[in-house]
């Protein structure tokens, strides 16, 4: 072929696709006619890299965005104007000296500026911000960019109106005090409080029972694991704790735990890690046995975990120190409560990992098993466990690193353990003690951070990963 005609043909094609993308744009805009459809057209096709100018979108600011339906620009721009805007009222307000009157020139300058700018930057970026919007649009993602009146209407109400409250609010002097602070009533506050206290009096009466039990049974657990850590001789604990890192995560992290240990031991702090370490453990197993099986459930039920999944998100969300208060009311002071606070605090890791496990598992391996005639209990257990096990397992670990800040915490209401030793230190200003002890805690958030990932990345046996 003639190099001269297949230039030609080449030239021609590219020229139908160019019009065809222009004409899809145009649908788009609502526009039949005029230079932003072939101009939106040739940045998708990467022939035009200069910017355009809008005119209307650099007059009519964020207004011209939201009649387009473009919403993030608007909000955008709105919140850059109301600023600038309210700047300028109060370069009025607040202008210099009393013997010298007068606008503030310097805010005024800045506000101006800033105005102008933010108005140019529109129209620069109009023509992209259409063009963002046409692929998304074909993509299925957003709504059509023909001129909307009442979008625009919209745009506009709610533009003034954030004008209006800000300047009144910000731009004035004395702006009126219901804008300044919030009109709440005081006997709201007062009346929720006190029912919530009533609540919590009549539960500790009525259920007095339930909860000495509940602290009889974590007391029991609490004595078992400090027996085992504590009344063993050090040396038998020491070396089962190497042991364990060692087969665990290898060899690099048994030789830190004798470092770990060593240190522990020579700085006196080996009986109270070793407290420590029986809160976080009786924690952590009530975390894992209570928040495994709600995590399975709300892996296999949508509805259960869409409504279990904002309990989970305020019991993550509350401040720590507000737990050791509906603990101590309801089991006094001591390590079961700490016990208590720290599985309230500690549990949504492992709830929310657990039903990711579950709901990573692949849907062909189910429909396989179940093909298989596999009753829905060995489904659990033979395929879903264990293609769920690196998930769960993250989620103990998290678990386990939560449990042990929370019982640091839980030394406030005498859980003892090296959180004493910490707040002993914060009370009398003891830098050195209290960096000692908080080194301690790190040495054995280590030490079980190290063991549990040894786990999930499947090392240990000694060998060196």
């Amino acid at each position: 072929m003639n190099p001269t005609a297949a230039a030609r043909d080449a030239k021609g094609t590219g020229q139908r696709t160019q019009d065809e993308l222009a004409a899809g744009v145009a649908r788009f805009l609502g526009e039949d006619s005029g230079e932003r459809p072939a101009r939106i057209a040739r940045l998708e096709t990467g022939e035009s890299s200069r910017s355009s100018f809008n005119p209307a979108a650099a007059l009519l600011g964020p207004l011209w965005a939201a009649s387009r339906g473009l919403w993030t620009p608007f909000w955008l721009g709105t919140a850059v104007e109301v600023a600038c805007l309210t700047g300028l009222v109060r370069s009025w307000w607040s202008g210099g000296a009393p013997e010298s009157p007068g606008p503030n020139a310097v805010l005024l300058t800045v506000s101006v500026a800033v105005l102008l700018a933010a108005r140019a930057i529109q129209g620069v970026a109009a023509d992209w911000m259409l063009w963002r919007a046409w692929k998304r649009s074909r993509h299925g993602e957003g709504a059509s960019g023909r001129m909307r009146p009442a979008s625009a209407a919209l745009g506009a109400l709610a533009a003034l109106g954030l004008v209006a409250v800000s300047i009144w609010r910000y731009g004035i002097p004395a702006a009126p005090e219901y804008l300044r602070i919030f009109p709440a009533p005081r006997i709201v506050q007062r009346a929720t409080a006190k029912w919530i206290d009533g609540v919590v009096d009549w539960m500790v009466i009525e259920f007095e029972a339930f909860f000495t039990s509940i602290t009889a049974g974590l007391r029991e657990v609490l004595d078992l694991f400090e027996a085992l850590l504590i009344g063993v001789p050090w040396p038998v604990a020491a070396v089962l704790i190497v042991a364990l890192a060692w087969r665990a995560a290898g060899w690099r992290v048994g030789l830190f735990s004798i470092v770990a240990v060593a240190y522990l031991g020579l700085f006196g702090y080996w009986e109270k890690s070793m407290s420590t370490l029986a809160l976080v453990l009786a924690s952590a197993l009530l975390c894992i046995a209570i928040g495994t099986p709600i995590g399975i459930w709300c892996g296999k039920n949508a509805r259960v975990y869409a409504a279990v999944k904002p309990v989970l998100d305020f019991m993550q969300t509350m401040p720590s120190f507000v737990y050791l208060i509906p603990a101590v009311a309801f089991f006094s002071i001591g390590k079961p409560p700490g016990v208590f606070a720290t599985v309230i605090f500690a549990m949504p890791p492992m709830i929310r990992l657990a039903a990711l496990g579950i709901q990573q598992v692949p849907h062909e391996m189910r429909e396989a098993a179940l093909a298989f005639g596999t009753p829905p209990w060995k489904l659990l257990v033979k395929v879903e466990l264990p293609l769920s096990a690196p998930s769960m397992l993250a989620g103990m670990n998290q678990t386990i690193m939560m449990s042990l800040s929370m019982v640091i915490i839980a030394s406030m209401i005498g859980a003892g353990g090296l959180g004493y030793d910490v707040l002993i230190a914060l009370r009398r200003l003891n830098t050195g003690e209290g960096m000692l002890a908080g080194t301690a805690i790190v040495v054995c958030a280590m030490i079980l951070d190290r063991i549990v990932q040894g786990r999930r990345s499947g090392g240990g046996s000694g060998s060196p990963r």
